[in-house]
């Protein structure tokens, strides 16, 4: 395998593992093993497609730009503000769950006050998401490697313990329950720009590292649920690290950081580099409006993790499924340059994209509500 090819695994892998998995068994025990494993099979093929479609987009489009002004060329500028709107709230609603989670995490360890602990983690994280994409890859090619690690070792740990009736539950009126936050789970669309970059002389590579990046994804997190919830069963609280006790617990806290990191910084030198590139801020400026606004808002709303989960999933990764499928139809009639790849079956998978958004974006406001 070439060297830009496992760069470019590692990159997609490290922005989707991370605060989403922690949320999962939580949500799996709530509906029930069997239902949870239903929507973890639709999303993951649902978001592997979307990943493939906005590759697409991408290659299709010569200027180097992120979604937002891809989605402008394509769509005009009422586009370009929808597809900003929404990256803005998924990528602050993921940014702040991290932030969260890092608290959380280092809260259960030295027992000081999480949102002391989140400030440090910001200061800290604030110089690679400022230097920009070489020190990006440098950071997260050494510690996707180490995060799969501790995240198997943690399932060796746990799988003996799996109990077969805590692996039957299958509850038709929570059918979607685990739907927003698995939207969040597998939401790496973002990253298709720069991976773009990394792998600008092996384009027609992107699609295999796509597909074996998203597989790779889907069989972490069958793994990290199925051993959470064979173990416990329903008595899983928000953060599945947290309902882990002595040495295991603490083993699971260093887990879960290294399950929050590498997508903060990832995620958050994506939204910078949108500001940078697509409406001219200035690079400090650019630093400032993606990580300093979601830690003021996190440190005034005081949001629980599992709620940015499932509103950043529910609303803002399923909005964008629309907005994706749009997206690709104009870009089929009109683009300024040939893709390496097209994704077959023509126009008819993207009304399944709209239906799977439309289906998320209800559910959500439904469950937020108490009406389902």
């Amino acid at each position: 395998m070439k060297s830009s090819e496992l760069r470019g695994i590692a990159v997609i892998v490290g922005t989707v593992i991370g605060a989403g998995t922690l949320g999962l068994p939580f949500v799996f025990a709530q509906a029930g093993f069997l239902t949870g494993l239903f929507n973890l099979v639709l999303v993951w093929i649902m978001s592997t497609l979307v990943m493939l479609y906005t590759t697409e987009i991408v290659l299709r489009t010569k200027k180097a730009k992120q979604m937002p002004g891809i989605a402008e060329i394509y769509l005009g500028k009422n586009g370009k503000t929808a597809m900003m709107i929404l990256q803005v709230v998924g990528i602050y609603g993921a940014l702040m769950a991290y932030l969260i989670g890092v608290g959380v995490s280092l809260e259960s360890i030295f027992g000081i006050n999480r949102i002391l602990f989140s400030t440090i983690f910001l200061s800290i994280a604030i110089f690679p998401i400022f230097k920009g994409l070489k020190v990006m890859e440098k950071l997260d090619f050494l510690f996707s490697p180490a995060k799969l690690g501790i995240i198997l070792i943690l399932c060796l740990f746990l799988l003996p313990g799996v109990q077969q009736e805590n692996l039957s539950g299958f509850d038709l009126t929570k059918l979607f329950y685990p739907y927003g936050v698995l939207m969040f789970a597998f939401s790496g669309y973002t990253v298709i720009p720069n991976l773009e970059r990394i792998m600008s002389k092996n384009k027609k590579g992107m699609k295999n590292v796509i597909i074996l990046s998203m597989f790779i994804c889907f069989i972490i997190y069958f793994l990290f649920s199925l051993s959470f919830v064979g173990n416990l069963g329903t008595n899983i609280q928000g953060m599945a690290t947290q309902n882990l006790e002595g040495n295991m617990g603490l083993f699971g806290s260093i887990a879960a950081l290294f399950l929050l990191v590498t997508p903060f910084l990832i995620l958050g030198w994506v939204l910078k580099d949108i500001f940078m590139s697509d409406y001219s801020v200035s690079r400090p400026k650019a630093t400032f409006l993606a990580c300093g606004i979601p830690f003021i808002l996190m440190f005034f709303a005081r949001p629980t993790f599992n709620m940015m989960l499932e509103i950043s999933g529910g609303y803002a990764v399923s909005l964008t499924y629309i907005i994706t499928a749009m997206i690709v139809k104009k870009s089929r009639q009109k683009c300024d340059d040939k893709p390496a790849f097209t994704v077959p079956f023509g126009n008819w998978p993207l009304a399944i994209l709209i239906i799977m958004g439309l289906t998320g974006t209800i559910y959500t406001t439904m469950n937020l509500f108490g009406l389902w």
